[in-house]
């Protein structure tokens, strides 16, 4: 994708993110881990806390001792980007364009793994791993 701007891919590790978090940036981490809002898992965490008050502090402040911080997604000129669309503050015709550029360029991507599967020599190097 060519642009102004691109994304480092995105760490699928369980992080801290302090500077989306309200204490600790545990919920954050795990919203980001999990791919839901912030709030769902702020929610749930004052649930677990009156239901299961021990157990649910004493998981938060493990998860803050032993998870790493998130590392910083920066982009080429140094400003720090959000990764979802409706955080960027993007219309929805925009968003489908970024989605529609971001299909576009995995285009050729895929033709060519197409090409690679469907070929004589992947079917015989596929043969002699059987061997």
């Amino acid at each position: 994708m060519s642009g102004a701007w691109q994304e480092e891919p995105r760490a699928r590790g369980l992080y801290r993110d302090p500077q989306r978090g309200k204490i600790a940036g545990v919920c954050a981490g795990l919203a980001d881990y999990f791919g839901v809002e912030i709030w769902i898992v702020r929610l749930l965490a004052i649930s677990g806390l009156i239901f299961a008050g021990f157990i649910t502090f004493f998981a938060y402040c493990a998860a803050w001792l032993l998870l790493d911080k998130r590392p910083q997604r920066l982009v080429d000129d140094g400003i720090l980007m959000k990764e979802r669309s409706w955080q960027a503050g993007s219309t929805p015709r925009q968003a489908l364009a970024r989605v529609s550029r971001e299909l576009e360029s995995l285009e050729p991507r895929l033709q060519t793994l197409e090409r690679l599967v469907t070929s004589r020599e992947f079917n015989l190097r596929r043969e002699f791993n059987k061997l």
